[in-house]
């Protein structure tokens, strides 16, 4: 075989593997990208709220969410009646929740001439309690008229909840 035959298969086979390395290289550069798109996900609602239960002659007069925000209008008639409400929460996101506090506001204000008697409680969920990724937490939040009060003077209470969740920290 003489010398230019051999320097022409040289040749041919430098370039196949320049671009068999090029080939290579586009392939692994596209990976590396793909894995920088691979970004982590917020996301943790109210999944849904209902009436679970009632006492007395008390009733829902509406329940709703948004986002983290539950708005629970309930009527009570007479002392001891109550109604409790069950509250799903999903961690939707890829990230893990810690539930930081809970915040409640109820109209009227409780305490006051308008509302002496009435007031409310949580079950099932606490501050600091871990929400993980793909997760769900259903609790219940009762709202309740003294059955020591002699009057109620107001019959429909408003109860706006929100869960304020941040980040769990690894």
């Amino acid at each position: 075989m003489d010398t230019r035959k051999k320097k022409d298969i040289l040749i041919v086979a430098m370039v196949f593997a320049l671009c068999s390395m090029a080939i290579a290289y586009a392939m692994l550069s596209e990976k590396v990208e793909d894995q920088g798109n691979n970004k982590e996900e917020w996301s943790v609602e109210i999944t849904g709220v209902e009436q679970l239960a009632t006492s007395g002659q008390g009733s829902s007069a509406s329940a709703d969410s948004n986002v983290t925000t539950a708005f629970l209008a309930t009527s009570l008639y007479q002392p001891g009646d109550s109604v409790t409400y069950s509250v799903t929460v999903e961690n939707k996101g890829s990230i893990d929740a810690k539930l930081d506090n809970i915040t409640s506001t109820i109209s009227p204000e409780v305490g006051t001439d308008d509302n002496p008697y009435i007031t409310y409680t949580y079950e099932g969920i606490a501050s600091g309690s871990i929400l993980e990724a793909g997760d769900a937490i259903t609790f219940t939040i009762t709202v309740q008229c003294d059955p020591s009060a002699r009057v109620v003077p107001n019959n429909t209470t408003t109860l706006t909840t929100v869960l304020n969740y941040v980040q769990e920290k690894a």
